[in-house]
């Protein structure tokens, strides 16, 4: 007999009766005295105590290594605190279950029960265990990392948090932008911080009639001169199209990622400024309008 059984048998054997009355108690204390003496009901409470005692220390040194496992290893600040969060729920399930095992208490119900909320729950919010999912994926594979610059699920900008729901995007003109983690790991990652370097591609038109080996040495000068191009890398400088009223060259040359943009800004500036210099013309649309005169039509 349980403790639960030995409670209901009472209160059914009281029925009838005003609960003031001194035969209740009795009934009560009688009751506990034969569960607890001569059905042996203190041997299981000594052994719910000790599994508590025991439980507790058991689950305090498991997730105390895996502390330890998780912090030497690769899975650190946000998958980490999430592994050992969800082996400590499952833990402190289990443990939970032993005890009432243990007390006499019947646990399959229990167990039934858990099992169907915890699908009724996964079907109401499909939506947040698939970021949940997603955000596992990028913090355990780790396309980016806090502080990249990157292009996804259409927004460009630098990774300012990574969480297990979303990541937040803080664009150029410093706007915040909470992207879930499902339209992150379901499409494409540019990470434009991945790498030390990056490479610059311009492309400068000139007119129809320029000399290209003077074009190609000018760009070629301008890149020289420019402190934060990396000469050792060198650098493409090529006729690339004939368009329909320019010549376009291809320049490529290469920079440290922090600087890409004030050398892209640099560049076409000062191109611009050495094409009027030395006399190379940047073309630009022209409208040519003829007068005719009455006297020419006849």
């Amino acid at each position: 007999m349980n403790i639960l059984s030995l409670l209901s048998a009472v209160m059914l054997s009281g029925e009838g009766t005003e609960a003031a009355e001194p035969g209740f108690f009795e009934r009560i204390w009688n009751s506990l005295c034969v569960w607890f003496i001569d059905e042996r009901g203190w041997v299981k409470m000594v052994i719910a105590v000790a599994v508590i005692l025991i439980g507790l220390l058991i689950m305090k040194i498991i997730l105390a290594v895996t502390r330890k496992i998780v912090r030497r290893g690769k899975l650190k600040g946000i998958a980490g605190d999430f592994l050992v969060t969800i082996l400590k729920v499952i833990l402190i399930f289990i443990y939970l279950i032993t005890i009432l095992h243990v007390l006499g208490i019947d646990t399959s119900s229990f167990v039934a029960l858990f099992t169907v909320g915890t699908l009724a729950i996964s079907l109401a919010i499909q939506s947040v265990i698939s970021n949940f999912a997603s955000g596992i994926i990028l913090v355990t594979n780790h396309p980016f990392q806090e502080g990249d610059f990157v292009e996804i699920a259409g927004v460009s900008g630098t990774v300012i948090k990574i969480t297990l729901f979303a990541t937040k995007i803080k664009t150029p003109d410093n706007k915040i932008i909470s992207v879930p983690n499902s339209s992150v790991s379901g499409g494409n990652i540019i990470n434009y911080s991945a790498e030390e370097k990056r490479r610059v591609d311009l492309i400068f038109p000139v007119a129809y009639g320029s000399d290209i080996d003077k074009v190609k040495l000018t760009i070629e000068s301008v890149l020289d001169e420019h402190e934060l191009v990396l000469h050792d890398e060198g650098y493409t400088v090529r006729l690339g199209e004939q368009a329909e009223s320019s010549l376009n060259f291809v320049c490529r040359c290469w920079t440290k990622n922090e600087n890409y943009w004030t050398v892209t800004f640099d560049l076409n500036e000062r191109m611009t400024k050495k094409f009027a210099e030395v006399g190379i013309e940047i073309p630009y649309n022209k409208l040519d309008v003829n007068l005719i005169s009455k006297k020419e039509e006849k």
